[in-house]
């Protein structure tokens, strides 16, 4: 099941302020596409989502379509990063073009992809603020609403910030 947002409101904020107080989030380089697919690989192997052959090729197949989204803008990463400079998680949001519909005169879809935190940075409200920072980048840009598909574990955080559950529905056509 999607989940989408509409006019991000994301409410009052906890603070997080001790937990984050050694934690920056920037927008990712095409250079660090490497960083993403970690992450993105990751995500999949906790979710318990595909055999580690299926995990390698999803790698080897994405990496020339990111390295071509990050160049041309139409996915956008954003990476934080300890004292250190150690990555400790991430996020991004694919924009695609898109038909308007009644509500939502935008010609691109937005979707969030690729939220993930390192295991050894978890419930530091890391994934919180890379969201909200996604959301806001979304909001200056005049976006009106954004999906993402939630992991169990993500579930409860994207509730906080506001996503509901749509009415998408899927078709499989077989093994890829």
């Amino acid at each position: 099941m999607s989940l989408v947002v509409y006019g991000f409101s994301v409410g009052k904020e906890q603070s997080t302020t001790n937990m984050l107080a050694d934690i920056t989030i920037r927008e990712a380089a095409p250079s660090e596409a490497a960083i993403i697919l970690h992450h993105r690989r990751s995500m999949f192997r906790d979710m318990g989502e595909g055999t580690v052959e299926e995990l390698d090729r999803m790698v080897e197949v994405a990496r020339p379509w990111l390295a071509r989204a990050l160049a041309d803008d139409s996915y956008r990463h954003w990476l934080a990063l300890d004292a250190s400079g150690r990555v400790a998680g991430g996020g991004g949001v694919l924009l695609c073009s898109w038909p308007a519909n009644p509500k939502d005169p935008c010609t691109q879809r937005t979707v969030i992809l690729n939220v993930y935190t390192e295991p050894k940075f978890r419930k530091r409200g890391i994934a919180r603020q890379v969201m909200l920072i996604i959301l806001e980048w979304l909001k200056r840009q005049g976006f009106r609403a954004v999906n993402l598909h939630a992991s169990k574990e993500g579930r409860p955080l994207y509730e906080k910030l506001g996503f509901q559950a749509t009415n998408e529905m899927r078709l499989k056509f077989g093994p890829p």
